[in-house]
């Protein structure tokens, strides 16, 4: 289902408390108190994008998708779009965004169309991107305690396992790709697919 973008607390200072990987750290760490929403990966698969707006897409894939099922997308590689799928038709899918997107000039939001029963809609841009979907077998609030520019360690009773796929969803809304590289007892190591900035992680800023 959507969710509703998660605050950070407005706390940093240096890390020093230790973890399972600690004495291997070639990057330095912040300590930090944030709250983010943990998404454990299902399944994943390529996407090809035939048009998009500010406010869903409509595209093709593999995956087995269903009507009303919420679905993760990744336009760049760094991180993903929450939304639902809306239809689904021999391969091809229409799906929603939970959060609007800025691909489109603010002058042309609005389709108003011209006939009396039409129904206002985002303007579309044809497109051919490739993109990729993911599917999520469930999610749970987690406390971020501390970030490098690839990883973080995090506190969830999320029942997770080395090696697994995760989407992190921080502050802002905008949703990280992530491996679980270690679990001990309720904290648990994450390396990000992509570097990002600290300062990006801790502010929820990833522009």
């Amino acid at each position: 289902m959507p969710f509703d973008t998660l605050t950070a607390e407005k706390w940093i200072a240096s890390d020093i408390s230790p973890t399972p990987t600690s004495s291997k750290r070639k990057e330095s760490r912040q300590r930090v108190l944030l709250r983010a929403q943990i998404h454990v990966v299902r399944s994943q698969s390529d996407l090809l994008v035939t048009d998009i707006s500010r406010s869903g897409l409509r595209g093709s894939t593999d995956i087995d998708l269903r009507v009303g099922q919420p679905a993760y997308i990744s336009l760049d590689d760094l991180t993903h779009v929450a939304g639902s799928i809306r239809w689904v038709q021999d391969g091809r899918f229409g799906m929603k965004f939970s959060k609007m997107l800025d691909v489109l000039p603010e002058c042309a939001q609005v389709d108003l169309g011209h006939l009396p029963d039409h129904q206002e809609r985002m303007p579309r841009t044809a497109a051919r991107l490739k993109a990729k979907i993911s599917l999520s077998s469930w999610s749970s609030s987690a406390r971020v305690r501390n970030v490098s520019k690839t990883g973080m360690m995090i506190e969830s009773d999320l029942p997770v396992s080395p090696d697994q796929q995760l989407l992190v969803n921080l502050s802002d809304g905008k949703i990280l790709n992530a491996t679980v590289k270690w679990v001990e007892g309720d904290r648990v190591g994450i390396q990000l697919t992509t570097p990002v900035s600290i300062l990006h992680l801790t502010y929820g800023d990833l522009r």
